[in-house]
């Protein structure tokens, strides 16, 4: 018996072929990545590595379409060692004219997909600058229809906090890399890196709240009402009340009576359990406890 073509299974080369995601989602990636490296109008030693690893590691199906063309266009743009602008835009239309064409993924995964492209390209050479930060901001502006999805809102409020005074200052950046590189997996400990570049706090923004029939946990302390008074108001409209975190849970609602920018390691395993779950898909949204209670007043 011909055992050979266990090999072939064993290593996953059926998977790019018997499953389109595989493919649409490397060429999200590939989007993302070039978007991210021209955000500064300028490309670097290590961002042009990036994306000849990108090419590495798809090397294998380079015999087969869309690889065989798109690995060509890339070798040919950083065969003079130049990525240009020109070269970046015509790598991106390709990709986007297959996927297009393939119409795999929801609006939702593709723009996730390419949202954590741009991200790992911004961060690719350890620098981050307000020109990049700027450009994240209106493709985030410009695609918020990804609100409630992770990690949209999570790098949302990490960008829109760094940029407001126009300064990245040294804690900042630090936190900011540390985000980037948990959640494109490049973090020796991604757990660890991830929650340790949350200290600086984030929630969703002028987030929708829905509280008919929606589940609620409040954590922290609220300097306007009583945790048991919140309680009332939800239940008062419709919406449950709970003290754990978990899969059944719509709302984690932080109050904090210090600041309105809550620090994330006072309010521990809550806070984690939430990211948690964000992580693996739950449409859970982390508020702050002024916009529940605007929420409220406008009922």
């Amino acid at each position: 018996m011909n055992l050979e073509k266990f090999d072939t299974y064993d290593r996953g080369d059926y998977k790019k072929f018997s499953n389109p995601s595989a493919i649409e989602k490397d060429l999200q990636t590939l989007i993302g990545i070039i978007n991210g490296i021209q955000s500064d109008n300028e490309i670097n030693e290590k961002e042009r590595a990036e994306v000849q690893n990108w090419i590495n590691y798809n090397r294998e199906y380079e015999n087969k379409s869309p690889y065989r063309e798109i690995i060509s266009l890339l070798r040919e743009s950083l065969s003079d060692e130049i990525l240009t602008q020109d070269e970046c835009q015509n790598i991106i239309l390709y990709c986007e004219q297959y996927i297009n064409k393939s119409g795999y993924y929801t609006v939702i995964t593709s723009g996730i997909q390419k949202l954590l492209g741009i991200i790992k390209g911004i961060s690719i050479d350890k620098e981050i600058n307000i020109q990049e930060l700027t450009f994240l901001k209106d493709w985030l502006d410009d695609n918020d229809y990804l609100k409630n999805t992770y990690p949209f809102d999570e790098i949302y409020n990490l960008t829109l906090n760094v940029i407001l005074d126009k300064v990245i200052t040294d804690d900042e950046h630090k936190s900011f890399m540390e985000f980037c590189t948990a959640i494109s997996g490049e973090s020796d400990n991604n757990t660890e890196s991830l929650l340790e570049s949350l200290k600086i706090g984030f929630y969703q923004i002028d987030p929708e709240i829905i509280i008919q029939e929606k589940t609620f946990c409040v954590t922290g302390v609220s300097q306007t009402y009583k945790r048991k008074e919140i309680a009332e108001k939800i239940e008062m409209y419709g919406g449950f009340v709970t003290n754990s975190v978990s899969s059944k849970l719509d709302y984690l609602i932080v109050c904090d009576e210090k600041n309105a920018c809550w620090a994330f390691t006072c309010y521990g395993k809550k806070i984690e359990q939430a990211i948690k779950y964000r992580k693996n898909g739950k449409n859970l949204i982390i508020v702050h406890e002024f916009d529940l209670f605007d929420t409220i007043d406008s009922l």
